[in-house]
């Protein structure tokens, strides 16, 4: 546990006299919860800092009074991140630090403050003829900084990486309230340490990501496929078949099961589909390509070839803009379709390719021997190996009834994911919600070097306390 000053009135005065400026204020519903509404934060006040340097003086005032920061990008972090649930401490917000500060045209290199909205990103590269190709449903709230604490993944990682693998350098604001600033852009650099990838994914406790030299891609035209298959076996062997024959990109491979598409009609949020998976298993297929007519020939001829195979039942093809973002929309909107059936357990996964068919069929039995009426909707990232396998009550049940089973769901599903060689936190990150887990599955030397790691760029441990250490929990 961690001795910290609350954050009260007081402290907000002293504040107050160092810093000019209205950024402090009491902290209001939006910042005190969290997208699955589990939890509620228990910080009461909130500083939207202006620029880089404020947030600087903030941390060095942290360190000399004695309170803890909890970094706040979008809020639409599911792992807690970025809430307290013990202590006082500050919520510091990025949403004021949002500007473009630099395009080089040569490169594609742009230079962004952290607390820019990563849908607006998008949009800005597009202006200048550029693809940003980190893609996530939280894409119109999530900000960049919070992007980068996590190392977002999305449904994009299969051609170009995670967010560590889309950026150059950071400026950040360490523990200790020094600014360390690498926005050079290069591709190559090899003086030392790599700083950079040790706060990418720290989830804001070694420091504060403020701005970031990100990679920008050639524009593709891309098609999309939406293709019935028997099991995700057959989905694994399609992806295999895909990415070894196609001469375009394949940019995207997802998983969508048939409760997905029936909680998409029960909550609502889609009434028609252009396939109905008679197995219960889709695929959303997505490639791109600078060359209009290899995306009609080659994508058309493989797939049909796979429908010979027997690896594929249905297939539909996208022919405009509007039947591609349809197809989208329809896997993205599973994620909300979740959280409005409420769900008993979330398990965002990673496996390898080899053994992701046996864990969904391994894991569906460990399900229903807890309970035949539990509902399981599997869905993911199959050409990464990312699922997400969340545990859902019966039909017209709500979850708060079944919540007796959360703890043995996710040690059952937890302890096969590790004999699988497989990883309990694929992209949304360890934050508050797992850090039991992480203690428990994960090698203790690795732990010890975090801790160790932590001690030097957050010496008084001020920043995001009680998020990924267990013993980081803050007392006031």
């Amino acid at each position: 546990m961690v001795d910290l000053t609350p954050v009260d009135s007081q402290v907000i005065n002293k504040l107050e006299k160092e810093i000019e400026g209205e950024i402090f204020s009491h902290a209001n519903s939006r910042y005190k919860s969290e997208p699955r509404g589990k939890y509620q934060s228990t910080a009461n006040f909130i500083a939207k800092p202006r620029n880089t340097k404020e947030i600087s003086k903030i941390i060095k005032l942290a360190n000399l009074i004695g309170f803890g920061v909890v970094p706040y990008a979008g809020g639409s972090g599911l792992v807690g991140g970025q809430i307290s649930l013990s202590g006082h401490p500050l919520v510091l917000s990025l949403e004021r630090i949002n500007k473009v500060r630099s395009f080089d045209a040569v490169s594609g290199v742009i230079n962004v403050e952290a607390g820019l909205i990563l849908a607006q990103l998008k949009n800005i590269c597009k202006d200048y003829g550029r693809l940003f190709p980190l893609t996530l449903a939280s894409e119109g709230s999530c900000m960049i900084g919070g992007n980068l604490a996590t190392n977002a993944g999305g449904v994009n990682v299969l051609k170009y990486g995670n967010a560590r693998d889309l950026c150059f350098g950071l400026e950040a604001v360490l523990g200790d309230g020094r600014i360390y600033s690498d926005l050079k852009g290069l591709k190559k650099d090899n003086t030392g340490y790599d700083i950079k990838n040790l706060l990418i994914g720290s989830e804001g406790t070694l420091g504060i990501i403020t701005a970031a030299s990100l990679k920008t891609f050639s524009l593709t035209r891309n098609k999309a496929a939406l293709v019935s298959v028997n099991s995700p076996s057959d989905a694994v062997e399609l992806y295999e078949y895909l990415s070894s024959n196609l001469d375009l990109s394949l940019q995207a491979f997802e998983l969508i099961s048939r409760v997905g598409i029936e909680f998409l009609s029960s909550t609502g949020l889609m009434s028609s589909f252009p396939i109905t998976p008679s197995n219960g298993w889709l695929v959303l297929v997505e490639v791109g390509s600078k060359h209009e007519e290899l995306l009609g020939d080659s994508f058309e001829f493989f797939l049909s070839d796979a429908m010979k195979r027997n690896l594929a039942e249905q297939v539909i093809i996208s022919q405009n803009q509007k039947q591609f973002d349809y197809f989208w929309e329809l896997r993205e909107l599973i994620p909300e379709a979740n959280r409005l059936i409420g769900s008993i357990s979330n398990h965002d996964i990673s496996l390898p390719l080899a053994n992701l068919a046996s864990f969904i069929q391994r894991a569906s039995t460990e399900i229903s021997q807890i309970s035949n009426f539990l509902r399981i909707n599997c869905f993911g990232h199959i050409g990464d190996g990312n699922l997400h396998f969340n545990v859902f009550p019966p039909v017209g049940k709500l979850k708060c009834e079944f919540e007796c089973y959360e703890e043995i769901i996710r040690e059952k599903i937890n302890d096969l994911v590790v004999s699988l060689d497989g990883s309990i936190s694929a992209e949304h990150g360890i934050g508050r919600f797992k850090r039991e887990d992480m203690y428990k599955y994960t090698d203790p030397t690795k732990i010890s070097l975090m801790k160790s790691i932590k001690d030097i760029f957050d010496p008084n441990s001020i920043l995001n306390p009680g998020s990924i250490f267990l013993d980081s929990e803050p007392r006031n």
